[in-house]
């Protein structure tokens, strides 16, 4: 599969991709919010020793009990030029239901459509097959959207306001280059996931339904990406991020990327090239604000989709069974209001946390789209 070509702007429509069952637009959309900044009480990094040092710090089994990394909050408005990708069935450009996609850490929108080595690692083209629209964006601080302060800004409270921005525009049909749609789902992917729980916690009427993806709401194991992440993005692959602040960080390599993303030998070699080489930066704030936003849905009513990775490291300690769907999992209690035949959970097999970039993803991709469908969307 190979990306259809790419456009930018708004509010041009371009409609591509002809040979393969899918056309899109590139999107270019500001988007003003009004957030909670957490600002940080400790100086920029200068180096990779300061960062790493500050990772020691906050992955420590007593880092509870140290002091905190924000001096307070205050309220922040801005706006953000936001990239973003819409992508409707070939010959059928006005859907039903629109799919709203959010990447995780590390990536940027690609990962929904990982054309960058031959196979089946697009999310867009099994979700446009099975007759649905995608709306697929950079973050904040990610791919071709804005670049703004990680220490105070791109922090998970602001993100969530955009992610709530982009809903209501999209809703109301608000974004030249996107059609009216009847029902709108959304997908997270990792941290993308967690923007995703916060939107039908805090705006639950925004959705008619979610789908987590490489997620779960146990943390026990996040010190052990956390611990691969004191890397200055500026020093690691200066040809692409030499203008980053110190607050833009990433991993040393592809076998910190394998670690964390990729289950061994369930991938293409090249799929972990590829990976490292188009990784994007996160950042300091993203890391310190996750915990924030909030995840408890109690007027939550539509269908909920925990669709885990068997070998995810992050967020199960590298064996979801029973961390996702046992005694180890507080996921049901989040969404006390969504009846049990509209819950549910599944556990992709032969997978790594980066689900969309192995063999089986095609699988993973078959049954979100069918849980959509068989929830009447």
């Amino acid at each position: 599969m190979r990306l259809p070509l790419s456009i930018t702007g708004l509010p041009l429509i371009s409609l591509f991709a002809v040979a393969y069952g899918f056309q899109c637009v590139d999107l270019t959309i500001p988007v003003t919010v009004t957030s909670t900044s957490l600002t940080t009480a400790f100086a920029p990094f200068q180096d990779n020793y300061q960062a790493t040092a500050f990772v020691d710090l906050i992955t420590r089994r007593d880092a509870a009990a140290g002091l905190s990394p924000f001096s307070g909050p205050k309220t922040i408005t801005n706006t953000y030029s936001i990239r973003a990708h819409y992508c409707t069935p070939e010959g059928q450009p006005v859907t039903k239901t629109l799919q709203i996609l959010t990447h995780g850490l590390g990536f940027d929108k690609s990962y929904w459509n990982f054309n960058l080595v031959a196979g089946n690692y697009s999310y867009v083209e099994a979700a446009t097959n099975a007759g649905y629209s995608t709306f697929a964006y950079d973050r904040l601080g990610t791919g071709l959207s804005t670049k703004s302060d990680p220490y105070n800004v791109v922090q998970a409270p602001t993100e969530l306001a955009i992610l709530t921005e982009l809903t209501i525009m999209l809703k109301k049909t608000l974004i030249s280059g996107c059609n009216a749609h009847e029902s709108f789902v959304h997908v997270g992917h990792s941290y993308g996931s967690t923007l995703t729980n916060a939107l039908v916690a805090t705006a639950p009427q925004l959705s008619d339904g979610i789908i987590l993806t490489g997620y779960s709401n146990n943390l026990t194991f996040q010190g052990l990406f956390l611990a691969t992440t004191g890397h200055l993005a500026s020093t690691n692959q200066p040809a692409r991020f030499a203008g980053y602040s110190s607050g833009y960080l990433t991993w040393a390599d592809k076998y910190y990327n394998q670690y964390s993303f990729l289950a061994y030998p369930y991938f293409d070699e090249a799929i972990a090239t590829a990976a490292e080489n188009n990784k994007f930066p996160f950042t300091i704030g993203e890391i310190l604000t996750t915990g924030v936003v909030p995840l408890s849905a109690p007027n939550f009513t539509g269908p909920v989709l925990y669709l885990a990775a068997q070998f995810d490291n992050i967020f199960c300690g590298g064996d979801c069974a029973g961390i996702i769907d046992g005694p180890y999992s507080n996921s049901r209690s989040l969404f006390p209001a969504v009846s049990d035949a509209k819950y549910e959970v599944y556990i992709q097999p032969n997978v790594g946390h980066g689900i969309n970039l192995h063999y089986n993803a095609t699988g993973a991709y078959a049954v979100a789209n069918g849980f959509l469908n068989n929830n009447g969307f």
